[in-house]
């Protein structure tokens, strides 16, 4: 009997300055011009 397969879901894990790690950014500002704008803008033009 086969398992149905999970469909994969990217778990996006953010490290922050002093090496913690943080699932969600709520609360956090980041400031304008940081890369992570670059990588999400990158990320919604592949058509995510």
């Amino acid at each position: 009997m086969k398992s149905k397969k999970k469909k994969w879901e990217p778990r996006i894990i953010n490290i922050m300055a002093d090496g913690s790690q943080v699932d969600n950014l709520s609360g956090y500002i980041i400031p304008a011009g940081h890369s992570y704008y670059d990588i999400i803008r990158g990320h919604l033009k592949k058509g995510a």
